[in-house]
């Protein structure tokens, strides 16, 4: 059954690789999303530091989750994480319905609904399964492996960046073009 928990976690770190990845390519709009959780009175600036602090916290746990499978304190983060996304998917269902979540910055034009609760319950699941203990003989990865997975995971998050960057220049421009 050691499947499951590795699979789980290859899973969400490659999600959250991309997820990172796609909101870094268009801060500004990931930070509109970030603004219907704050009061008003809080500083564009300050609103802009989360969006920026989220991202790089989902881009960070993704990277080290991937490249370094050994790594279990990881796995406690993720899930609370994960359990942060629930919580803000149900406030903004329960209090923004049908605003745009941003979850993957352009690469999503997904909206708070029921369908987005159940989604970020089944990643809160599937980090609970991440955390299962895992024989340690199927992490024993070297130096090479280690830069190996890494060299992947930055693959995905370019991938991720590009096109979410590519997705987001085009609707300023069709937007300008209006």
């Amino acid at each position: 059954m050691d499947v499951l928990p590795l699979a789980a976690k290859s899973l969400l770190a490659v999600m959250l690789l991309t997820a990172g990845s796609a909101k870094l390519a268009d801060q500004a709009s990931f930070a509109v999303t970030v603004r219907l959780f704050v009061p008003a009175r809080v500083p564009r600036i300050a609103v802009r530091g989360v969006a920026a602090g989220i991202t790089v916290a989902e881009f960070a746990l993704g990277a080290v989750s991937l490249s370094w499978p050994a790594t279990s304190w990881i796995n406690p983060v993720v899930f609370a994480l994960a359990c942060g996304f629930t919580a803000i998917s149900g406030a903004g269902y329960l209090f923004r319905r049908g605003q745009s979540c941003r979850c993957f910055g352009a690469l999503s034009r997904r909206k708070f609904d029921a369908a987005a609760v159940a989604r970020s319950a089944a990643i809160a699941a599937a980090a609970a399964v991440a955390m299962a203990r895992v024989r340690s003989s199927l992490l024993g990865i070297d130096g090479v492996e280690h830069l190996l997975l890494l060299l992947g995971g930055a693959v995905v998050a370019f991938a991720a960046f590009a096109a979410a960057r590519s997705l987001a220049v085009g609707r300023t421009i069709g937007l300008e073009a209006r």
